[in-house]
């Protein structure tokens, strides 16, 4: 130490002008009193550790930079630099001699903290996908509702206030109808009578339509029964008349063969060959043939009227039978034209009235599912609403719960149906450890349910996460209730610490296992490995 201080001293007594303490004794002191220091720490770290050429290293570089900052500070030259490293050598650290158990402790502590970030390296971490949303109800009828105005109306009363619970059918509130085609007070009850009297109309009119029915099958038999008989007795007068020809025909012949036998017996009267009683017989057998065939004739005359006659009725008959029939049957077509006209009126006044009835239902606003009223409309008794003005909103007692989450489209594909997510209601006490999910407290367990197919416009996907029913139930709607925030991470693979670190800076997906991992799964995991 003596020997180092009278190098110092030489040093700082340098000539320099002007001045009786040169300028560069402060930093030369400093610099003596940081390279010692320095010099022995890194003297001890070579003893300690076995990276002696690296602690080389760094004094070399320190004394560098000493050099060049006195250069600078005291014009000193580069040899009286080096002559001051030189003089800052100790040179009884030969001497120093570092405890055995300080250099085992060292060591020791060395090796401990390399083991330690060497297991901390191996600490199995859960790769998650972290993603947002509210809890709702899977089912669209369990979700809130809004209850709006059917008609136009003017509120008469309100029967229930915000808080309130209410059952389906519960009356809400009740309007009066403002319409004036629907204003009147005894309105059912005069459409009822019309549609009581055009009831009536229709069935007297379906009733003779009918009776008019049965009427025309019974003409219809009539024709068939009288246009026979009546082609019968034509037929019997045709058969009279050929009768009666047959009998002319006849009688001709007697005529004739009379005629030649009186002829015969004139010439054998004036020969004298027959008498006269024998002629006057034969000219009477002439006669009487000749009167028989002027009767024949007379009978021909008759039966050919007859049937004349008989042909005529036969065509009036048919002719007034079937006039008396299309009588009917067009008697029964009013008929049932006039109980058509009644059925359409009443049509038209059934569809009034059961609008009337409608818009008298309409005006009882009722609730349609069971819950609890939340909102309600600004609107007073005696004002003015329209169809479609939200009135109130219910919020059901929801049973089937549900969360509706958003997830980026970067993590889109990891996401199936069936993979469970951790969930933190807001508002519930939790110690989220996405990377350890067994040892979360206070959150709940969740399984994807359904997932959209498309995108919501923003690159985002929706999906559906519901209760697991194998993990202990989420909370009651008291405590969590629709509209609720959720935090949730979806569980994906377990991975060493190490490989997720290097995962990340390398900008590599998460694994995405369907399965549990194995152990060599979760010690050398490959980037993007996932089981299908």
């Amino acid at each position: 130490m003596a020997e180092e201080e009278n190098d110092a001293a030489n040093l700082s007594r340098s000539p320099v002008k002007g001045s009786s303490r040169t300028p560069a004794e402060p930093l030369i002191e400093l610099t003596k009193s940081s390279a010692i220091h320095y010099d022995t720490l890194c003297n001890f770290l070579s003893l300690a550790v076995p990276w002696r050429g690296h602690v080389q290293r760094i004094r070399e570089g320190l004394k560098s930079r000493i050099r060049s900052l006195v250069t600078q500070r005291t014009g000193l030259d580069e040899m009286a630099v080096d002559d001051l490293a030189t003089s800052t050598q100790l040179q009884s650290w030969e001497a120093v001699q570092i405890p055995e158990r300080l250099r085992f402790s060292s060591r020791l502590a060395i090796l401990l903290v390399g083991f330690f970030i060497l297991i901390v390296a191996f600490v199995p971490w859960t790769q998650t996908i972290t993603v947002t949303g509210q809890l709702s109800a899977y089912t669209p009828f369990e979700r809130p509702q809004d209850v709006e105005a059917q008609i136009t109306g003017r509120i008469r009363k309100w029967h229930v206030f915000e808080g309130v619970r209410v059952k389906t059918g519960d009356v809400i509130l009740e309007l009066d109808d403002y319409d004036p085609n629907f204003m009147a007070p005894d309105l059912l009850s005069l459409l009822e009578q019309r549609k009581k009297a055009l009831e009536d109309t229709r069935k007297a009119a379906l009733s003779r339509a009918d009776q008019l029915d049965k009427r025309i099958k019974e003409m219809q038999n009539l024709v068939k029964a009288a246009v026979p008989s009546a082609g019968a007795r034509v037929l019997e007068a045709e058969s009279k008349v050929r009768e009666a020809r047959q009998k002319i025909e006849a009688s001709k012949i007697a005529v004739a063969t009379a005629e030649l036998n009186v002829e015969r017996h004139q010439q054998l009267a004036q020969q004298g060959l027959v008498s006269q009683r024998e002629l006057e017989l034969t000219i009477q057998s002439a006669l009487a043939s000749k009167a028989d065939l002027q009767g024949a004739q007379a009978n021909l005359s008759a039966a050919e009227q007859g049937m004349k006659a008989l042909s005529f009725g036969r065509e009036q008959v048919s002719a007034e039978v079937l006039q008396r029939l299309l009588d009917a049957e067009a008697a029964r077509d009013a008929s049932i034209g006039e109980a058509a006209r009644a059925a359409d009126q009443v049509a038209d006044v059934s569809l009034r009235l059961s609008n009337a009835n409608q818009r008298r239902v309409a005006g009882r606003i009722l609730s349609p599912i069971d819950g609890t009223v939340v909102k309600m409309a600004q609107a007073g008794a005696g004002e003015t609403v329209r169809p479609g003005d939200k009135l109130v909103r219910i919020s059901p007692s929801s049973t089937d719960k549900a969360i509706e989450m958003v997830a980026d489209g970067i993590d889109a594909p990891l996401l199936n149906v069936g993979r469970k997510v951790k969930i933190l209601f807001y508002g519930i006490p939790a110690i989220p450890l996405p990377a350890w999910p067994e040892l979360m407290a206070g959150t709940y367990n969740g399984v994807i349910k359904v997932i959209d197919q498309v995108d919501d416009g923003k690159g985002n996907f929706r999906f559906w996460v519901v209760p697991d029913l194998e993990e202990r139930p989420w909370p009651p709607q008291e405590h969590v209730r629709q509209g609720t925030k959720a935090m949730g991470w979806v569980i994906l693979n377990r991975v060493p610490l190490w490989y997720e670190l290097w995962r990340r800076f390398n900008l590599f997906p998460p694994d995405y296992q369907e399965r549990p991992p194995s152990l060599i799964d979760t010690l050398l995991p490959k980037a993007g490995r996932g089981a299908k």
